[in-house]
């Protein structure tokens, strides 16, 4: 009680000065607004000092964190052609500058590894070959099929990408025509393939908006004729919660001070009405502020507070200002 006699002597003494500082000070905290941010992670919900959490931050650490999915939908047959491959090897090299990325899993980086593997095989065959031109004799009829096998797959001679269709399909399905095991995981069916982009574990979700963002605009910048493609996954749909909690957020902003406006101008009959809104509104600037200063983001719970924030501020500052208008009064009166 006494610090705030104390202090309300102080105001008292130097009013100017007060003001002055007290707008600085809004000024100040206000700049930090900009440094404000959305945040959705684990760590909104659950304590970081928690069990569960380290745990999966460790597993997150070693085996990477939230994938995004790239989806490829075929409009018609032969998703799986060379030209749709290339598209998406493209995005795989606009993407392996990324630090924050663990891993990228799609056909692309399966036939790739295949081709290396026939590349390795070919070129024993080559050896294979050259000692038996030695023997020539018997092992002519030999030599020749493998001569046929790798000129019809020439385009496997280096690793890669394969060049020809029937190289990429042979390569993809079986001798009976089913898709290779291997491809189970990033080939759904005929008509959908995917591309798995899995994050470094505890990547910030600024890197991750900054990665789907780029992955976006290669697709609107490269389209597919021949599929419909589409971006998935954790990471996508959080940045559309933060894009959509700011978009609230300021739509909630601007109704409380238009009913704010509305109802200081029809209820409170005293002179200067719209004051206790100018104060409330600085006063959530500068919250909004010092928690940019001081790196605390806005989650889904504490959004709940800025509605109390307004509500309260707004009843405290009516209430000061109406005993203030009182004592004014009172004071004129008594002058009388």
């Amino acid at each position: 009680m006494k610090i705030l006699i104390k202090l309300a002597g102080i105001l008292e003494k130097y009013p100017m000065k007060a003001i002055l500082l007290s707008i600085a000070a809004i000024i100040v905290t206000g700049v930090g607004a900009q440094n404000i941010e959305m945040a959705t992670g684990n760590d909104t919900l659950v304590s970081r000092e928690s069990r569960v959490y380290q745990e999966n931050e460790q597993l997150e650490k070693e085996f990477g964190g939230e994938s995004v999915i790239v989806m490829y939908e075929a409009r018609r047959d032969n998703l799986l052609a060379v030209q749709n491959l290339n598209h998406m090897k493209r995005l795989e090299n606009e993407l392996l500058a990324e630090n924050d990325i663990y891993s990228i899993l799609s056909p692309v980086t399966l036939v790739e590894q295949m081709a290396d593997k026939k590349f390795q095989t070919y070129q024993d065959g080559i050896k294979e070959i050259s000692g038996s031109l030695e023997k020539v004799g018997g092992n002519l009829s030999s030599i020749s099929r493998k001569l046929d096998l790798m000129s019809a797959n020439a385009d496997v001679l280096q690793p890669g990408l394969p060049e020809k269709q029937e190289t990429l399909e042979n390569m993809v399905y079986d001798d009976e025509g089913q898709l290779r095991s291997l491809f189970e995981e990033v080939v759904v069916d005929e008509r959908h393939m995917m591309m798995i982009i899995k994050f470094e574990g505890g990547a910030p979700d600024s890197s991750k908006s900054e990665i789907v963002e780029k992955i976006n605009s290669f697709l609107d910048e490269n389209k597919v004729e021949s599929a419909d493609v589409f971006v998935s996954g954790k990471p996508v749909l959080d940045d559309a919660i933060r894009a959509s909690m700011k978009e609230s957020m300021q739509k909630m902003m601007m109704l409380s001070v238009v009913f704010m406006i509305i109802i200081l101008s029809l209820v409170f009959k005293v002179g200067w009405r719209i004051l206790p809104l100018g104060i409330i509104l600085a006063a959530v600037i500068g919250t909004v502020g010092l928690m940019g200063w001081i790196s605390i983001p806005i989650t889904m719970v504490s959004m709940a507070v800025f509605p109390i924030l307004i509500g309260l501020g707004i009843d405290y500052a009516i209430q000061f200002q109406s005993r203030y208008s009182e004592e004014m009064s009172a004071e004129e009166a008594q002058n009388e």
